[in-house]
């Protein structure tokens, strides 16, 4: 796949030249008066009410029942103010309105009106009730307190129901709830239990639709500093600190997209869904894997933060994260440390001798020194090069390594530091002798990088665990046996918990098998945890 990838960038080269946020007040949509939108809304509560009174036991009647409750959620929003959870719509109704604290939203669309492009198969739930997406949209105030949160804002799928309580002082109470779709499976309606309706996929379709949220894998990959302000850890959603992080990161010239079907089929798995919150790790993949790494750490560092400060238990400190092919680089820097290996004796000296200040120390210092985070418990590599990919030496390589472009003022004056030490190393001296390395020198076997991160010692009592590709179906002891870029042997990590062996090219982490390994490791992790 790598020498594809090299090919592409060739080829490209030469044509280069409730504790939640309500509702905000609104005026009537488009200009329509609240008096009219009143009705409109009075109107929908009755349609509502009459189709209860006939029942809903047919899907045609459920259909009609969720096409009104939707239309009775849009007039709603149009008309609510922030601080009331109740209202009065027309001489006959009182509405009150219901949502889980940790929900943010300013609309609410329609499932059914979402239309399915990115998915094979749409994931639904027969029940209940109108499938909505809840999105909150993005701003750069919300931004400042929400770090995780993507250019597409918060988007999260909520199922709408709407009863009706008996009338008091001449008004019926209409209540309209929004249930958490994932955690919630039945709900107590009309007097019985019945279960709550779902889609699945529709946030998920919603969310590729925004254009916002978008990040070209290979412009990314040729000009990472243009990209910098993509890096981060995101979410769709607050953290949840009552949920285990799943953290997924992407590999080289690729980005979040690529765990879309992952995800998709996760959120088919009740137990998935209720106990695990879902991140992703954005860096443009030009950029060296140590640097990314550190990244990753710090956000890592910012969410356990949170998750503490909003009483989180053990589900923070038994964080998961799964990386693919290059991801599982950065995923393994995680869970080792360094500050007894090379990487730090090449900077074991005061800032005095090295001419910088303490501060500048320090800061470069994080990059070559840290310790493993005792609040990963479990990693998954799949197609991961831990002893790098002899792709990274081609030709073609060395040629699209001068196509990257690294975001040097974002290292500020650590290259520099780095490229004085190196005059009084030689190891160092050959690592910098054309500058700061990329990510496609960091998979080269022969890097420093890679050499030096087979040294480094995991975490004790880390768990580990391999999806491998095998292209071709050669036996794994043959050299040649790969996945078209990654060799057996670069991919097979002494002492994992678990292997598995997929007949796939690179992209394993797409295929069924893999995924169905990746929910049966989730599902023991639960396990071990007394979730299951």
């Amino acid at each position: 796949m790598l020498s594809r990838i090299f090919l592409l960038i060739a080829l490209l080269s030469l044509g280069l030249s409730s504790c939640s946020s309500p509702p905000q007040n609104r005026t009537a949509a488009h200009g329509a008066s609240l008096d009219i939108q009143n009705d409109k809304l009075s109107a929908a509560l009755a349609e509502a009410e009459r189709i209860l009174a006939r029942g809903i036991g047919s899907a045609e009647q459920r259909q009609a029942y969720a096409t009104v409750v939707g239309r009775v959620s849009s007039l709603w929003l149009s008309l609510s103010d922030a601080k009331r959870s109740k209202m009065n719509v027309g001489p006959r109704y009182m509405l009150e309105s219901r949502y889980p604290a940790h929900l943010r939203f300013d609309e609410l669309i329609p499932a059914a009106s979402i239309k399915s492009k990115e998915f094979k198969t749409r994931h639904l739930r027969d029940g209940v009730g109108a499938p909505m997406v809840a999105h909150w949209k993005y701003t750069a105030e919300r931004k400042a307190s929400e770090p995780f949160m993507p250019e597409a804002g918060y988007i999260s799928p909520v199922t709408a129901t709407l009863d009706f309580s008996q009338a008091a002082h001449g008004r019926h109470t209409a209540i309209l709830t929004l249930h958490d779709a994932r955690v919630t499976d039945a709900v107590r309606f009309q007097g019985k239990n019945q279960p709550l309706a779902a889609d699945f996929s529709a946030h998920g379709e919603y969310l590729a639709s925004i254009k916002q949220a978008r990040m070209a894998g290979l412009k990314a990959l040729l000009r990472s500093a243009n990209y910098m302000d993509k890096l981060g850890l995101l979410s769709l959603e607050h953290p949840a600190p009552g949920k285990i992080p799943l953290v997924l990161v992407h590999g080289l010239m690729s980005r979040p997209a690529t765990w879309e079907n992952v995800i998709h089929e996760f959120t088919m798995d009740p137990l998935i869904r209720r106990h695990y919150q879902i991140f992703v790790f954005r860096y443009p993949s030009g950029v060296p894997i140590g640097y990314s790494s550190e990244k990753l750490r710090e956000n890592l560092a910012t969410l356990h933060s949170i998750l503490v400060k909003e009483g989180a238990g053990s589900t923070a400190r038994n964080m998961v994260l799964i990386g693919h092919s290059m991801g599982g680089l950065v995923s393994k820097a995680q869970v080792q440390s360094s500050s007894e290996q090379r990487w730090g004796s090449a900077l074991g000296t005061t800032p005095e001798l090295l001419r910088i200040g303490q501060k500048e120390h320090d800061k470069l210092r994080k990059f070559f020194e840290f310790e493993a985070n005792p609040n990963i418990s479990r990693v998954i590599f799949a197609a991961t090069p831990h002893r790098g990919s002899a792709v990274a030496d081609s030709r073609l390589a060395h040629f699209g390594r001068k196509l990257v472009s690294l975001p040097v003022e974002a290292f500020g004056g650590t290259l520099q530091v780095v490229q004085n030490i190196a005059q009084r190393d030689p190891m160092l001296s050959k690592v910098f002798a054309h500058g700061m390395p990329t990510s496609v020198d960091n998979l080269s076997p022969h890097s420093f990088y890679v050499k030096v991160a087979n040294t480094l010692p995991f975490r004790a009592g880390v768990h580990l665990h391999s999806i491998i590709g095998n292209h071709d179906g050669k036996a794994l002891t043959d050299p040649k046996c790969s996945d078209g870029f990654v060799p057996y042997i670069s991919s097979h990590l002494q002492g994992v918990e678990s292997e598995l062996i997929v007949t796939s090219d690179h992209s394993v982490h797409e295929r069924p098998e893999a995924i169905q390994e990746m929910r049966r490791i989730l599902h023991l992790h639960l396990k071990k945890l007394g979730l299951k």
